[in-house]
């Protein structure tokens, strides 16, 4: 089930302002989040707030989640119809990671997100909030 809420609260607090209203208008009708979707594979300069990961994601993961308390689960933005759009165990989402596909891994409520391109190294996680 989409998350409207949470992927506007996404799209508030990590994409850049010139990019929101484009994406917002997107995100409110099924027949166009298609649109917002398919751009996730070349998403990174649309990212504000993100460091970029060198090394090994898995890790950088697990020292995020510790951060927010370990939560169970995670809602999934992807390319990959399969996980697009899901809230799901982090166990199922980490399953995306090196698909070859665009997705956003949403922690919490949108207090932290990882995002991955469609190459191996465009990987990023968002910046703690301070």
């Amino acid at each position: 089930m989409i998350d409207i809420d949470l992927e506007t609260k996404v799209i508030q607090r990590f994409i850049v302002s010139h990019k929101q209203e484009r994406y917002w208008s997107f995100i409110k009708k099924d027949k166009t989040r298609d649109k917002f979707v398919k751009q996730l594979a070349h998403f990174s300069s649309q990212l504000k707030d993100f460091e970029e990961i060198k090394g090994n994601e898995w890790k950088v993961i697990e020292v995020a989640l510790a951060h927010l308390g370990n939560p169970s689960d995670c809602y999934v933005i992807s390319e990959d119809s399969a996980y697009d759009g899901r809230r799901m165990s982090i166990k199922e989402a980490l399953k995306v990671i090196g698909n070859g596909m665009g997705s956003l891994l949403v922690f919490g409520d949108a207090d932290q997100v990882y995002y991955e391109g469609e190459g191996p190294n465009d990987r990023w996680i968002s910046k703690k909030k301070k």
